[in-house]
C-alpha cells in the first residue's frame, strides 16, 4: 500500500467520527474543486454531481493537486466531503492503484458511498483481453466503504461493451449505461447504441430501449430512486425527429414522453429530459409547438410532463426575463426544476447562460448563479450539472471567475449553490 492510500485512509478514519457533527454548509456559493487545505486546482475541473443528502459533490479533473500522488497525467473523478472539506480520488484500482486512462464523473448515490463513471483506463480491474483501442469506454461504480472499483458495462465476451452514458439508481442496486447493442447481445438487430440496466444484487443485464424503433439509436436520459423506471430517448439521426419514453421494469410497459394535449405522437424528440426520483414527472426539452393547448409561445421550449395525470405544462421564462430555458433538472421530489437560461442585459442583449431554480408548486423563480457582485454572472457561461433532495444544494460548472471571491486559477471549476 503506497504512501499516499494510507495517508487518505488515516484521515478518512480520523474524519468519520466527527463527520456527522460538522454544521451543514450556510446558503452561498462553495467551490468543491480544491484540496483540502483549501487551494486552487492546477487544472480544468468539472461537475459536480451532488448526493441527494446533500453532503458528498463527485467531480472530475484534469488538476494533480487534488490529493497526494496524482502523476498518472489523466482526467480524474474525485469526491469531496461538503462538511469535512476532505477529498479522496475514487477513479482508482485496487489498493488506490492510479488509473492509466480518462475518467469522468457520471453521478453519485444518494448517500454518497457509490460514484459511478465512466473511463478508458485498463487496470481499474482485470481483463482477461484488455481493449487496445483508446476510445472503448466504459462504465465503471467505485465503493468508498470498500474502496472497490468494479466494472458495471461488461460485455458478453468479458471485453469491453463501447459505453456512453450511465445513471445509478438511489442505493446504486440498479446502474442503467448506454452500450453498443452489437457488443452486448449475440443478436442484437442493430448496430446502434441500446439502454440497459444491471441488477448489482442478481448480475442480471435487461434491455429495455429499442423495443419500436430497434434501428434508431437510443440515449439514456435518467433512472428512477427505485430503479423501476429508465428515461431514454430515440433521436432520428440528422434529423430533430425522434421519441422519447419511459420504460416500467416492472410491469414491461413504457409511455411516451412526447406527444400532443389529445395523446397523439407529437415528431420532435423531448431531450434532454430529466426525471423525478419516483418516475412520476419528466422535465424536457423541446422544439415542438404542439405539445401544449395553443401551442408553445415566446422562447422557452422547456416542458414538464405529469406521466400520472397525462399532463405537459410549459416552463415560461421567469420574471428576471431569462431567455432560451434548457438543460432541465428536477428535484428528486419533482417540485423544484433547475435549468440553464441567457439573462437580458443592460443593454438588452442576452449574456452568457446561468442557472435558475423554478418551483413549480409556487411559480418563483430564483437565480442559482449569482455573481459576487450580485446578479448573474457575465464573464462567462454557467452549466448545471445536479440538484439535491429538495433543491438544498445544486451543482455547477464554469470558467468564471465571478461565483466566488479569490478565484484565480484560470481554470474551469466546479460549485455548489446551497440555497438553504
Amino acid at each position: 500500500m503506497s504512501v499516499a492510500v494510507l495517508a487518505g485512509i488515516m484521515v478518512a478514519a480520523s474524519t468519520s467520527a466527527s463527520a456527522s457533527a460538522a454544521p451543514a454548509p450556510v446558503p452561498g456559493t462553495e467551490r468543491v474543486t480544491l484540496t483540502a487545505s483549501g487551494e486552487q486546482a492546477d487544472g480544468d475541473a468539472h461537475g459536480p454531481e451532488v448526493s441527494a443528502d446533500g453532503r458528498f459533490a463527485a467531480f472530475s479533473a484534469y488538476a494533480a493537486n487534488l490529493v497526494p500522488g496524482d502523476t498518472n497525467g489523466h482526467g480524474d473523478v474525485f469526491v469531496r466531503h461538503l462538511r469535512t472539506g476532505t477529498v479522496e480520488r475514487v477513479s482508482v484500482g485496487a489498493g488506490g492503484a492510479q488509473a492509466d486512462g480518462e475518467s469522468s464523473a457520471l453521478g453519485i448515490s444518494a448517500d454518497g458511498r457509490y460514484v459511478l463513471f465512466r473511463s478508458n483506463a485498463r487496470n481499474l480491474v482485470a481483463w482477461d483481453t484488455p481493449p487496445t483501442d483508446d476510445a472503448a469506454y466504459d462504465i465503471y461504480l467505485h465503493d468508498r466503504r470498500t474502496h472497490r472499483t468494479e466494472r458495471i458495462s461488461v460485455a458478453p465476451d468479458g471485453g469491453s461493451a463501447l459505453a456512453g452514458g450511465a445513471a445509478l439508481s438511489a442505493d446504486a442496486r440498479y446502474i442503467a449505461f448506454n452500450a453498443k447493442a452489437d457488443r452486448m447481445e449475440t443478436d442484437p438487430g442493430d448496430l446502434f447504441g441500446a439502454v440497459y440496466v444491471l441488477d448489482r444484487r442478481t448480475g442480471t443485464v435487461e434491455r429495455v430501449s429499442n423495443r419500436t424503433g430497434p434501428t434508431v439509436p437510443a440515449v439514456l436520459q435518467g433512472i428512477s430512486a427505485d430503479g423501476r423506471r429508465v428515461a431514454y430517448a430515440q433521436p432520428v439521426p440528422r434529423s430533430g425527429y425522434g421519441a422519447t419514453w419511459v420504460h416500467d421494469r416492472r410491469t414491461g410497459t413504457e409511455e411516451r414522453v412526447n406527444v400532443r394535449p389529445d395523446g397523439t405522437p407529437d415528431p420532435w424528440y423531448a431531450m434532454p429530459a430529466s426525471l423525478s426520483a419516483d418516475g412520476r414527472v419528466i422535465a424536457f426539452t423541446s422544439y415542438s409547438d404542439d405539445l401544449v393547448p395553443g401551442g408553445a409561445a415566446g422562447d422557452s421550449h422547456l416542458y414538464v410532463r405529469d406521466l400520472d395525470t397525462d399532463v405537459t405544462r410549459r416552463v415560461a421564462p421567469g420574471p428576471a426575463g431569462e431567455s432560451l430555458p434548457g438543460a432541465p433538472h428536477l428535484s428528486p421530489d419533482g417540485r423544484y426544476l433547475a435549468y440553464e437560461a441567457a439573462p437580458r442585459q443592460s443593454d438588452g442583449l442576452l449574456g452568457p447562460s446561468n442557472v435558475y431554480l423554478r418551483d413549480l408548486r409556487t411559480g418563483s423563480t430564483r437565480l442559482v448563479s449569482e455573481s459576487v457582485d450580485g446578479g448573474p454572472v457575465t464573464d462567462a457561461a454557467v452549466t448545471l450539472c445536479s440538484v439535491s433532495a429538495h433543491a438544498r444544494s445544486v451543482g455547477l460548472g464554469s470558467h468564471s471567475a465571478r461565483l466566488v471571491p479569490d478565484d484565480t486559477n484560470g481554470f474551469s471549476d466546479g460549485f455548489v449553490r446551497h440555497l438553504r
